[in-house]
């Protein structure tokens, strides 16, 4: 595992971890719902040939889950623009734990 960034943890804006294994980068937020100048979404885009609009990830913690963002694109006739960077839609929810199983194999 080759460690890229390590959390400075407190109340600045390098509240994360990042790490590469293999073919995944892992991204771990530090306590983001206490951070109060720190990172508290992750943004996933890519870079390539076939181009997509990214998502937001960040952590519900009402929920106790991940809320999935997408964020609003206007169609500027075959051009695409982003007229508010903040104007994100949760499209996902991914509970935590929901993938837990029983030894026997029945869900928890």
């Amino acid at each position: 595992m080759a460690e890229i960034h390590a959390s400075k943890y407190g109340d600045g804006p390098g509240n994360f971890h990042v790490n590469a294994y293999g073919s995944t980068l892992n991204v771990e937020l530090t306590y983001p719902n206490i951070t109060v100048d720190g990172c508290r979404h992750i943004h996933v885009n890519q870079e390539s040939v076939r181009a997509s609009d990214g998502i937001r990830l960040s952590y519900d913690y009402d929920r106790d889950g991940w809320s999935i963002e997408q964020q609003v694109m206007i169609d500027l006739g075959g051009c695409m623009d982003t007229p508010n960077p903040d104007e994100w839609i949760e499209v996902a929810f991914v509970r935590s734990w929901s993938l837990v199983r029983e030894q026997n194999g029945e869900a928890a």
